[in-house]
């Protein structure tokens, strides 16, 4: 599977990013270390853009287990929510409402993909997702 990520998305993305920060592709299925709900509120697939700062232990993010090649430098995906992906899939910001989408040559895949940091608190292992962004439903 191939990810690329257009200018736009890019700028949008480095506006979020912090040094050393790692990039996660997120698809809210209730699996991994970031789990705000068992259960997404869409009724499409869910996905989210996650910063994770680089202090936060590698060992956790067995659930990313492929790690796709991209303009800003690796993206870390389950390898099960790539059923829901095309082949070749780019994030790209969407020109009216400027949200980020998941899209292929088929179309949107994803609608709208909100843009989170993960924030540790007391410890490298206790982390939580910040709203300040906004939230994913």
């Amino acid at each position: 599977m191939k990810l690329s990520l257009t200018k736009e998305a890019q700028e949008k993305i480095n506006g979020i990013r912090q040094a050393g920060d790692r990039i996660v592709l997120d698809f809210e299925d209730a699996i991994g270390p970031f789990v705000e709900s068992g259960a997404s509120c869409q009724l499409y697939p869910n996905f989210r853009v996650l910063f994770v700062p680089k202090e936060f232990p590698e060992a956790e993010l067995v659930d990313y287990d492929d790690h796709l090649t991209t303009e800003l430098g690796t993206v870390y995906v389950k390898s099960t929510s790539e059923r829901y992906l095309d082949q070749e899939t780019r994030l790209s910001v969407e020109p009216t409402y400027q949200r980020v989408q998941l899209v292929s040559d088929s179309g949107v895949l994803a609608a709208n993909v909100p843009m989170k940091r993960i924030e540790l608190k007391e410890g490298k292992t206790n982390a939580q997702i910040s709203n300040r962004y906004g939230s994913s439903c």
